[in-house]
């Protein structure tokens, strides 16, 4: 003890952490706005002296030594904020021969509260002198290095010491993590501890056991101390004079650490003692910050690598300025907490003040949640994304904590060595994952278990090596106390994790779930909802008392409750497919209910399929030689040309089947077993979706093979559920076997239940056994369907292309507009009131108008007011909307159609007008139920003639006219099912020819009002083109060019009656129809596969044989020359409605 105490009154500072370069290398650091942070300057042997105490380096450091203690600079660099205008720290690093490794910075002045050289330069304080050039002093001693180069990462990565991480520790000193206390070695042994007059900025922070803030001038009491009761004068000491260690409880204070901790410890734990024995004193004293694990600790156990945030507050309150929230989104403490944490982490603003929302933290060695404490109950809400070298979401330590992901909370650590979530300390954790966890950069592991290496080294005089059921070290664990060494036992003599409860994502480029080889797991859950990319490792093989291997049971298909825990009982409806490697000498793998496919290669203790469970795919099995792939449920290799391989032996109960896959090609599954299989239960084989012929067989011998075997199969049968084949199987003997398929008669037609999707069903039936091979997948989702048909009596209507023929009834009716048009225009251009009056700029005349009712007499029905003028153009827009609903047969389908109509005419001969016309209009179409839509662009000119002769009360008219329509048609149609699907699309052109007649009979009832009883006939002649469909998978069909001719015959009356409305002249309109369709009423389309078939002919909706015309308007005289007019037309059939509406402004000049 002589000699410790001793030795730590003559170092002020250090530690115990813990081959050529030369003449002096110096090196330079600075922040990430250029200013100045650090000087390393490096010693070799013939360098001279470097050290405060004028030592020199006794050996020489290599370039690899150098650049890892560097990397180490680069840390600080990057964490503390360098005041602006102070001068950069100036290191000496050499060497020594001691097993050990120190740092050292003196105080920069002496006053109360005064920092050390290093974080005055640092602070923009003064420094004060520099002594052998430096500010700080660094010496490394001969501790075993590991070779390995230093990566960012949670956990020490090596089972050798880190000259990184031992230099973050150094410089942590230098920083100001040291103490100056004075004392003196008594002859008894005993040391007499007090701290002098001018204590350093750390000791200024320092409290005693009774929470008394130090002051200069105290003595120290503590357990190996001189504990003094009387001062100089002979006088009692007051309580306010000692500083009172004696428990072992004094601690670092300040309001960072107080925000950090939130009331879960009076403040960060220092120690007078070691931690292996409470009779050792600690030496430098109260210099080492002793959370549990710390890297900044004099614990002989630590698996940090870097400094905790309460650490990093501990610097801010030594007066660094330190961004924390860039390193750690939140913390835990405290112990026996129920919380939701709603902190994310993200990256930092410019000014290091917010959050940027939703972008990843770029910080080296970024955490976004960590659980210090224990039994607490922590349920993550917040997102916490990381993308820095090292970084993590969670870390938990402690004991006994449960963690809950919630769904839709992401976390992702996407950077090299990133870890999602990750168990580093403790025992018996459990974790509920029901979110997105993702660590995809390089080595980066989404849920990880693992208590990494000690940072002290896994062996050697100092180092120790932990986990779960681990605690090995002889040089180290010799020199604990035996109640130290139980201590240290009971945290880790359990499972690091009992229960992982999956129902979330887990992506890792590493592992999406990785055990160390020192975290033991008990039992991990995959259920449903899980989605897992990336393999499962686990390398612990440690045994129990009884010398039998602590295994992991790895489960898939349990059921879970509305938190994601695991109800232990099987999930029927369970589905995963996994195609990652799961490999570990102690899982156990149980495939408990519903479908799990996997397709990876497993080293595995054994693996049992339930009598509820199946699983399938392909991949090696390899099984401890002790043990069994055992079967009770089914194992399906369900790959055709692929296998499953078990390496070791297969044993399949009575309740266990096996089920083998082929397909169209002939291709089989296989199992293969290098060991015995023993057989009971049953085998079964199922085809593959894809096309088989009828007589189709497959005959093989090698469906199973094995080493050895032994049993036999109790049943031979086969799985097939489809509407339109059977499938037979049978043992020939020996191990071959032979499974047939036949298709029925009539196999798909009889599916169909009305004529457009019987039409398709034939040309299906008619197939046979020449299917081309473009049509094959389309045939392969027909018969692997719902075995009752209905899938396919639902996709053969789709696949029918019906919709073509309701487009081309949609715009063969639509041909009455330019009818329309063109009778309202020669009305009105003999002075009548049609029910859709047209716009008319004319030139002619301008009447004297000297009140509404004389202009109600100059417009009598005798008078044409347009006829007056020689020349007029003319021109209507209009809109309109209709639905032909479903016949049973073609689908209903939805149109609009919307454009403008305009013309010139003149009068000739005596009472004769002809023109032209021209016009364009915009026809959609949407047939839901088909998944089809469509548009067209329509192009009309036409011309026309009319005329009126006058009868004893009234007047004849005469209309008639010719019209061409050219139509741009384009059509996109899906078709979807059963996994199958096509997107189909197709331009093409159709036209439109028509001719028609009117005759009226004008009667003029009254002054004011007139009745018009007419009869009209058109000719209607509309033709498509013939067109392929663009498609990607089989759907496509080649559609014929094709006619439809009709005749439509119309009766009815119009009536016009002119009224005062206010001030303003207004005539009321009507027209009342009944239109009768001749010829061909029903559109159809005549089409086939265009991967080859034959023709099939479908139908579209009528286009109405018997229907009721509405049309009714009103016209306002807004000014002597101008009038304004709105009308509604509509046509009410059977299965057809249409309604449109029409304006019109007209003007005479």
């Amino acid at each position: 003890m002589k000699s410790t105490i001793a030795a730590a009154f003559a170092l002020a500072s250090g530690t115990c952490l813990s081959t050529t370069v030369w003449a002096q290398e110096i090196y330079k650091f600075f922040d990430s706005n250029g200013r100045p942070f650090v000087t390393a300057k490096y010693y070799g042997v013939n360098d001279g002296p470097f050290g405060f105490d004028n030592n020199s380096s006794t050996w020489d450091l290599s370039s690899f030594d150098v650049d890892q203690l560097n990397l180490a600079v680069k840390h600080w660099v990057e964490i503390i904020q360098v005041t602006p205008g102070a001068a950069p720290a100036i290191f000496n690093i050499g060497t020594m021969d001691d097993y050990n490794a120190y740092a050292f910075s003196p105080i920069a002045f002496e006053r109360e509260g005064a920092p050390t050289k290093v974080q005055a330069a640092l602070t923009g304080q003064n420094p004060g002198d520099l002594i052998n050039g430096a500010q700080g002093f660094i010496q490394i001693g001969t501790l075993p290095w590991t070779k390995v180069d230093y990566t960012p990462s949670q956990l020490p990565m090596t089972s050798e010491i880190s000259l990184t991480a031992t230099m973050i520790h150094e410089i942590g000193h230098a920083l100001g993590v040291s103490s100056n206390f004075q004392g003196e070695e008594q002859d008894d042994g005993s040391a007499l501890i007090y701290i002098n007059e001018t204590p350093n900025s750390w000791i200024s922070h320092l409290y005693d056991d009774n929470g008394q803030k130090s002051r200069p001038d105290q003595i120290v009491w503590c357990s190996f101390c001189d504990n003094i009761a009387l001062n100089d004068d002979d006088e009692p000491l007051r309580p306010e004079d000692i500083f009172d260690v004696r428990n072992n409880s004094a601690y670092f204070g300040g309001a960072h650490v107080a925000d950090v901790l939130a009331g879960a410890m009076a403040g960060v734990p220092l120690s007078m003692v070691s931690s292996r024995d409470p009779n050792v004193p600690d030496v430098p004293f109260l210099a080492h910050i002793e959370l549990k694990n710390s890297l900044m600790s004099h614990q002989p156990y630590r698996n940090y690598t870097n400094f905790m945030e309460a650490e990093l507050a501990i610097l801010q309150d030594l007066g660094y300025k330190i961004d924390r929230r860039n390193f750690f989104g939140y913390s835990i403490y405290g112990d026996d907490q129920t919380l939701i944490n709603d902190n994310p982490f993200f990256g930092r603003n410019a000014e290091g003040t917010a959050y940027l929302q939703n972008t990843y933290n770029t910080a080296t060695l970024g955490l976004g949640l960590h659980v210090y404490g224990g039994n607490n109950t922590i349920t993550q809400r917040a997102d916490l994304l990381s993308a820095g070298a090292g970084g993590a979401g969670i870390r938990v330590d402690g004991s006994s904590n449960d963690l809950s992901i919630l769904p839709e909370t992401h976390i992702y650590a996407d950077g090299v060595n990133g870890r999602g979530v990750m168990f580093a300390y403790g025992k018996d954790h459990t974790f509920t994952h029901r979110g997105d966890i993702q660590a995809l950069g390089q080595d980066g592991i989404a849920v990880s278990f693992d208590f990494g290496h000690n940072a002290m080294g896994d062996d050697g005089p100092i180092g120790e090596y932990r986990g779960s059921y681990i605690l090995r070290g002889d040089q180290s664990l010799s020199r604990y106390s035996p109640e130290a060494l139980q201590t240290a036992w009971n945290e880790i003599n359990g499972s690091l994790v009992s229960t992982f409860d999956l129902t979330g994502r887990a992506a890792g480029k590493k592992a999406a779930i990785y055990m160390s080889d020192n975290a033991y797991v008990g039992q991990i859950n995959v259920m449903q909802g899980a989605r897992i990319a990336g393999d499962i490792i686990s390398n612990y093989e440690e045994v129990d008392e009884e010398g039998d291997l602590r295994l992991t049971t790895l489960t898939f298909g349990q059921a879970a409750n509305n938190e994601g825990h695991s109800i232990f009982v099987a999930d029927s409806d369970f589905s995963l497919t996994y195609d990652g490697n799961i490999t570990g000498q102690n899982l156990s793998l149980q495939i408990n209910g519903g479908n799990t496919k996997l397709t990876g290669d497993h080293l595995l203790y054994n693996a049992t399929v339930a009598q509820s469970a199946t699983l399938s795919g392909s991949g090696l099995y390899q099984i401890n030689s002790t043990q069994k792939f055992l079967n009770d449920g089914v194992l399906n290799p369900s790959v055709a040309g692929q296998a499953i391989e078990i390496e070791g032996d297969y044993l399949q109960s009575a309740t266990g089947t096996l089920q083998f896959s082929f397909n169209d090609q002939k291709a089989i599954s296989r199992l293969i077993v290098n060991g015995n299989a023993q057989l009971d239960g049953t085998i079964t084989f199922a085809p593959e979706r894809g096309w088989y012929a009828d007589g189709f067989s497959v005959t093989s011998g090698n469906w199973l093979n094995a080493e050895t075997m032994g049993g036999d199969f109790n049943d031979v049968s086969t799985s097939l559920a489809s509407p339109t084949l059977t499938a037979t199987a049978t043992h020939d003997g020996s191990n071959i076997y032979t499974v047939s398929l036949s298709r029925a008669n009539k196999a798909y037609s009889q599916y169909g239940n009305t004529a457009n999707s019987l039409s398709v069903g034939y040309v299906f039936d008619a197939l046979g056994n020449n299917v081309p091979s473009g049509l094959r997948p389309l045939m392969a989702a027909l018969d692997f369907s719902a075995p009752d048909g209905s899938t396919i009596g639902s996709a053969l209507p789709d696949l029918s292309g019906e919709a073509y023929a309701s487009a081309s009834g949609v715009l063969a009716n639509a041909s009455g507009i330019s009818r329309s048009a063109i009778n309202s225009r020669l009305q009105q251009a003999f002075g009548g009131n049609p029910a859709a009056p047209v716009s008319v700029i004319a030139y002619a005349p301008t009447p004297q108008l000297p009140s509404a009712s004389k202009a109600i007499n100059v417009a009598a029905p005798n008078i044409t007011s347009d006829g007056i003028s020689r020349y007029a153009a003319w021109g209507t827009a209009y809109g309109s909307w209709s639905s032909q609903s479903s016949d049973r047969n073609a689908a209903r389908t939805k149109s609009t159609i919307g454009g403008f109509t305009t013309g010139i005419d003149a009068s000739v001969y005596e009472n004769w007008r002809l023109g032209v016309m021209a016009g364009y209009n915009r026809t959609t179409f949407k047939t839901v139920s088909r998944n089809a839509s469509g548009s067209s662009d329509n192009y009309t000119l036409g011309t026309y003639g009319g005329t009126e002769w006058a009868a004893a009360i009234g007047s004849v008219g005469l209309r008639t006219g010719l019209a061409y329509s050219w139509h741009k048609i384009e059509m996109d149609r899906s078709v979807a099912f059963n996994g199958f699907s096509d997107i189909l699309s197709a331009d093409y052109n159709a036209g439109t020819f028509q001719v028609f007649g009117e005759l009226d009979y004008k009667l003029n009832v009254s002054p004011r009002s007139t009745i018009e009883p007419y009869a009209n006939l058109a000719y209607v002649h509309f033709r498509t083109d013939g067109f392929t469909e663009e498609g990607r998978n089989g759907a496509a069909l080649s559609v014929q060019s094709d006619t439809m001719d009709t005749t439509l015959s119309t009766i009815g009356f119009r009536a016009s009656t002119n009224l005062e409305i206010g001030n303003i002249l207004t005539t009321a309109r009507s027209d009342l129809g009944w239109r009768h369709a001749f010829g061909d009423v029903i559109p159809t389309s005549a089409a086939s596969f265009a991967a080859g078939s034959d023709t099939f002919t479908t139908a579209g909706n009528s286009i109405g044989k018997d229907t009721a015309l509405i049309e009714a308007g009103l016209d306002f005289a807004v000014t002597e020359n101008a009038k304004f007019g709105v009308t509604y037309h509509g046509q009410f059939g059977s299965r057809i409605t249409q309604s449109g509406v029409n304006a019109n402004f007209s003007m005479k000049f």
